[in-house]
């Protein structure tokens, strides 16, 4: 929020005097140009007269209008989604702002500012036609001699505060898409743009269930080029990420997830688990806390921040959040997993096993409860039962080496810590 109230105070700053239209943009283009401009952009400058090919769509276009005044004209085809030599431009800077950020979320957009007076002022026009749309969008019309304008001042809006920026202009100001598009032209426009972006939203949830993160990622990502204000695609992306062991893309589409609806419990979990991914402990206590303020009862915040209070090792408040999570959840196989953990830390390499049992009754599918049960064999050398644990987890693609290292700096480290002397057979599993 206050990356957001710091854009409006500056654009606020900036428009103090009066002397600027204002215009917004989603990607930061290498002109400031018209529709029709762009269309024709490829023509050499030389042999290319916008005009000309403006007044040419002018004597067709009046054949099907009763409208004398050309401008009036012009206008209704820029509303309407006709290509015209004119720019929109708009007389609030906070409509502006919501056009730099409605679309291209992965963009930085920018809001142009454009002086009123000088050699721009006879090209700067407000229609006379005074429908829902112009009235909602504040609409003043540029109509460029050359079929672009250089802005006096561009402020950049970062990809990161987009999601963030809308959600404060709907609820600070009333500007949203259902205010900005007040027609049925724009209810039209976006029932096709949601309907797409649901679409793509689905596919998305059905690649993620097949295990197609790549391509899952791929569907979110242009869901959200769509709809921009849709807070489960941007969890759905940031829960993909955390799972790709990449937590700085997960904690941003967290934060946007968060900013359209910060009552998301969920959203507060899983960027708990990105922080703790990054060795963040404390914001990821944070948003556990979070999490349970708003669902007292989420299991899952419970045994997230058991896990985060081990790292600190604060082994009491692990034990009582772990508890509490299996107590909430008893046929919760992951609960009973970290509790095992928590115990094994703690040398109650009997209590880890006895939750290491039934997380594989529960789940006989969950392979790390075999692992970090081999593990717990092998703090008790029961040699054989380890053994079957650690093959059978290695044979389900555990990788062993990783996953012993991340816990003992090597086989002697083990060995000196507990007073033992591994088989070699599984010391040489294990990478020694």
């Amino acid at each position: 929020l206050d990356e957001v109230l710091a854009i409006i105070t500056e654009l606020a700053r900036l428009s103090a005097g009066g002397i600027y239209i204002y215009r917004g943009e989603p990607q930061r283009f290498p002109k400031v140009s018209s529709s029709l401009y762009r269309q024709h952009e490829e023509i050499d400058a030389e042999n290319f007269d916008i005009e000309t090919v403006q007044r040419e769509i002018m004597e067709e276009a009046r054949k099907y209008t009763s409208e004398s005044d050309e401008f009036e004209i012009l206008a209704q085809l820029q509303h309407y989604g006709g290509k015209t030599n004119l720019i929109d431009f708009t007389a609030d800077y906070l409509v502006a702002l919501f056009f730099s950020c409605d679309g291209s979320p992965d963009e930085d957009g920018r809001v142009i500012l454009l002086r009123k007076s000088g050699e721009m002022l006879p090209f700067i026009k407000e229609p006379k036609d005074t429908n829902n749309r112009v009235v909602a969008q504040k609409s003043v019309f540029v109509q460029p001699p050359d079929g672009y304008v250089a802005p006096d001042i561009e402020v950049v809006i970062s990809k990161q505060t987009k999601a963030a920026v809308l959600a404060h202009l709907k609820d600070a100001h009333g500007i949203s898409n259902e205010t900005i598009y007040k027609d049925i032209f724009g209810f039209i426009r976006y029932q096709d743009v949601h309907r797409s972006a649901y679409t793509e939203f689905y596919r998305g949830v059905s690649s993620q269930l097949r295990g197609e993160f790549e391509a899952a990622l791929v569907h979110y990502s242009e869901s959200i080029r769509l709809n921009p204000q849709h807070y489960g695609t941007y969890y759905n992306r940031g829960s993909i990420f955390v799972e790709k062991g990449a937590p700085n893309l997960a904690i941003a589409d967290f934060n946007s997830t968060i900013d359209l609806n910060p009552s998301f419990a969920a959203a507060y979990v899983n960027r708990g688990v990105a922080y703790t991914e990054k060795g963040e402990i404390e914001s990821a206590i944070r948003d556990y806390d979070k999490a349970l303020e708003i669902e007292p009862d989420n299991p899952s915040a419970y045994s997230n921040r058991g896990n985060a209070y081990s790292a600190k090792g604060l082994s009491a408040l692990a034990m009582r959040d772990h508890n509490k999570a299996v107590e909430l959840e008893p046929e919760n196989a992951v609960c009973h997993i970290n509790r095992g953990v928590a115990y094994n830390r703690e040398g109650a390499h009997g209590l880890a096993i006895d939750d290491y049992n039934r997380a594989l009754e529960l789940d006989p599918e969950i392979i790390t409860a075999r692992y970090n049960r081999g593990d717990a064999w092998l703090c008790l050398a029961e040699w054989e039962k380890a053994l079957s644990d650690l093959i059978a987890a290695r044979d389900a693609g555990v990788d062993l080496v990783s996953s012993f290292h991340n816990e003992f700096e090597s086989v002697s480290h083990f060995e000196q810590r507990y007073n033992l002397k591994m088989p070699e057979d599984i010391s040489e599993m294990l990478g020694e």
